[in-house]
């Protein structure tokens, strides 16, 4: 049997050269671009740029760094960028490891702020201030700056999430029907009363809304029947009463607690409250809108967060969502609840599933616990698919920042603890990312990826045809 090992050890001078082209690749992904000019001078500079990586109680200047740049082809950096990439002031760079490190970092920068990591080199390699101007703008805020704002003259008053659908359409327009056919209707009567009472208070806060100094969230919903009023009250509920994100005392635009009767007005206030807010909190639901998804595309248009909550329906989750249904809907037995249900979450079955046809067609009988599987299976595999299209498949799920051309993903969680602490963290500036590549086609691909949600927040191609026409349109005066 032979003694040759199957992966011999690297001889040194094969160290020597992967080390080098380690240092010429963190170089290119540094600065965003290939090596301008290669040559035999630059290849012993690298080799005596590795010695002082190297070596122990040895290291790499500015100045020296300045050296190798102009030697490869690229643009000299100033001293406060330096002190950025090795970590902090009174630094050398020590080791290939700590250049490494550096080089993440600032390309997570690079994305986070101009989507471009050649474009973000050339402005904050060669400006000490401009450096400065942008580490200010994204360091984290302190607490205090939300927890010590003053009560709002006009605070919101809140309405039940039992009688928000009140503030529906919908029901003014059926409410309004009933009177109409039959002006002695008692119940329609008391039903209106109450209607009006909740509008006048929804009135109110809209008013609220419209004149509060300050705005955080605006909670992207859809809402027509009755149960959507209360799931949505409810779950925005939980998510703002959340321990760590209720102690920053946040502002939320609730659409389940404001009335605005013109179509006209609610369009050009829901508008204003998007462009206040300083991100959107989008609700997925049974059905999702295209007023929602406007929403959506116009806070990423202007390059703000969007939080997108999926439900994750666990054990238990049908039951408590047909217990509600009943409180809401009293003159609806069980049964037809959860057809109702399933007809909304698999509108297919009654179709191609034989099964679901007799359930459809039976009198009496009914087996309710296999309804409710199927129910169930329905709900995880309906809002599976909306976080997967959201997270990785839909191509609208990044889109452009109209002003600067930086790509903004939606982030995408499926618990309310993660909803609230991401929530915090955007408006804190505490928001963490993971730098990731992909080969697309044969192209690399650079992606910022949030840590809670895991989704992707910013995005670089690697298309350089695409990547040259992109910036030089969006870069043009």
């Amino acid at each position: 049997m032979s003694d040759t090992p199957l992966h011999p050890e690297p001889t040194q001078a094969e160290e020597i050269d992967i080390a080098s082209l380690e240092l010429v690749r963190l170089l290119e992904d540094l600065t965003g671009q290939k090596v301008p000019l290669p040559s035999a001078t630059a290849t012993r500079a690298i080799q005596k740029t590795l010695e002082l990586l190297t070596e122990a109680g040895r290291a790499l200047g500015h100045s020296q760094l300045n050296e190798l740049f102009l030697l490869l082809g690229y643009d000299r950096i100033t001293p406060e960028f330096f002190q950025y990439l090795v970590g902090g002031p009174g630094s050398g760079l020590e080791t290939l490891d700590q250049l490494r490190k550096g080089v993440d970092c600032f390309r997570r920068l690079a994305l986070l702020l101009f989507g471009n990591v050649k474009y973000a080199f050339k402005n904050l390699s060669r400006s000490a201030e401009e450096l400065e101007i942008w580490l200010r703008f994204i360091a984290p805020l302190d607490e205090e700056a939300f927890s010590s704002r003053q009560d709002p003259v006009q605070p919101i008053e809140p309405i039940a999430g039992e009688d928000t659908f009140y503030l529906g359409y919908i029901v003014e327009r059926d409410l309004a029907r009933r009177l109409q056919e039959n002006p002695t209707d008692e119940e329609a009567r008391l039903a209106e009363e109450k209607r009006t009472e909740i509008v006048q208070i929804g009135i109110r806060n809209h008013e609220a809304y419209l004149t509060s100094d300050h705005l955080d969230v605006y909670v992207a919903t859809s809402m027509r029947e009755r149960h959507e009023y209360l799931l949505v009250a409810d779950l925005t509920k939980q998510i703002f009463s959340n321990n760590e994100l209720a102690a920053l005392n946040p502002r939320w635009f609730d659409p389940t607690q404001a009335y605005c009767h013109d179509r006209i007005d609610k369009g050009l206030s829901e508008a204003l409250m998007l462009k206040r807010a300083k991100c959107t909190l989008y609700l997925a639901q049974e059905t999702d809108t295209l007023g929602k998804d406007s929403e959506l595309a116009s806070t990423l248009a202007q390059g703000k967060p969007v939080i997108a909550f999926v439900p994750e329906p666990g054990p238990g989750y049908v039951d408590d969502l047909i217990e509600r249904f009943k409180l809401l809907y009293p003159d609806k037995d069980e049964y037809t609840l959860l057809l109702e249900q399933l007809q909304i979450f698999e509108p297919g079955a009654a179709w191609k599933d034989p099964a679901v046809r007799r359930w459809l067609d039976a009198d009496s009988g009914l087996d309710l616990a296999l309804v409710k599987e199927r129910l169930s299976k329905s709900l995880v595999n309906h809002y599976e698919q909306r976080a997967q299209t959201l997270r990785e498949v839909h191509p609208l799920g990044i889109q452009v920042n109209l002003t600067t051309g930086v790509a903004n993903g939606v982030l995408v969680v499926r618990t309310v603890a993660n909803c609230a602490e991401l929530i915090r963290r955007v408006l804190m500036g505490t928001l963490e990312f993971d730098l990731k590549t992909r080969v697309i086609n044969d192209l690399e691909y650079v992606f910022l990826r949030e840590r809670i949600s895991d989704s992707v927040f910013r995005v670089m191609t690697g298309d350089a045809m695409l990547t040259n026409a992109f910036w030089n349109f969006y870069l043009e005066p």
